[in-house]
């Protein structure tokens, strides 16, 4: 089985949920090998700290320092601005590889998530993106 290498932007309320799961799953499936958090408090990021987890406040950072050994980009801001300067940047560094997660495909894994509960609507109405 090929082990998939993850940055994750975002440990709030969505993306910590899925920050919990991977990092349940075992290191030879999903590995998280960086995260994007700005909000130097959230409690993740001690646990992230003890995992051997940069933490880059700035995700443009991240994308620069791992470039195509980043198989996925899992952003929860919630931000479709966000999701287009992240397209952006993989465009502009040629960076064919690493695959930034459409918020729709966001949405299909919380639905897989045990527990999960609706996820607020007040930032976009076109979920594509």
């Amino acid at each position: 089985m090929r082990q998939i290498t993850v940055l994750m932007i975002g440990l709030g309320r969505i993306g910590g949920k899925f920050y919990n799961q991977f990092t349940a799953l075992d290191e030879s499936r999903v590995k998280i090998i960086a995260v994007s958090e700005p909000n130097m408090s959230n409690p993740l990021l001690a646990d992230a700290e003890k995992r051997g987890i940069k933490n880059y406040p700035s995700y443009e950072e991240a994308i620069r320092e791992y470039g195509s050994k980043i198989d996925i980009i899992m952003d929860t801001s919630n931000r479709p601005e966000l999701k287009l300067a992240v397209r952006k940047m993989l465009q502009e560094t040629n960076n064919q590889h690493t695959v930034l997660v459409p918020m729709v495909v966001d949405y299909l894994m919380w639905y897989l998530l045990p527990d999960a509960e609706a996820i607020p609507q007040s930032h976009h109405s076109n979920i594509g993106y």
